[in-house]
């Protein structure tokens, strides 16, 4: 591992690593390439936030309906400045819900809308209202902590 990485371990509940895996096969499939969950959070981290899309009763909801921590063990390896940006994402829904929420809560919530829109992209495709080249817009996360701090990574 270089000094430029670092590994968080989770304790997490099998209903949230159920999401981590579907949001990998998703993730796989979207990129014809296998994915990990580092990847994942990298390459999400810079765009919408959950908040922009979703109203905060949502949010609350899906994180009582999946509860973060439990007994299987995760490793997610990640760079120093995709953990930093996790760090402001985690603030930003903090403050939006009003609440102090787990860096386990923070990443169920991002996956939780990178599976909700899959599903909302590929009914407007069946329904041919949306193309599947449309780029991803900018969020208020990458916005506030300015473009030069989230680098993609691919």
């Amino acid at each position: 591992m270089t000094g430029d990485q670092c590994t968080l371990a989770l304790d997490i509940s099998e209903h949230f690593f159920n999401l981590t895996t579907e949001s990998l096969r998703l993730r796989s499939n979207e990129t014809r390439c296998y994915q990990t969950l580092g990847n994942l959070v990298s390459d999400r981290i810079g765009l919408p936030c959950a908040l922009e899309d979703h109203a905060p009763e949502t949010i609350r909801e899906h994180l009582s309906a999946i509860p973060t921590t439990g007994d299987i063990r995760i490793d997610l390896t990640i760079t120093r400045s995709s953990a930093d940006s996790l760090d402001a994402v985690k603030k930003l829904i903090s403050e939006g819900l009003g609440s102090e929420i787990s860096l386990g809560d923070t990443l169920s919530i991002m996956l939780f809308h990178y599976v909700v829109g899959q599903k909302a992209a590929r009914v407007l495709e069946r329904l041919g209202l949306e193309g599947t080249d449309n780029p991803p817009r900018k969020s208020a996360i990458s916005e506030e902590l300015g473009n030069d701090k989230i680098v993609p990574l691919r």
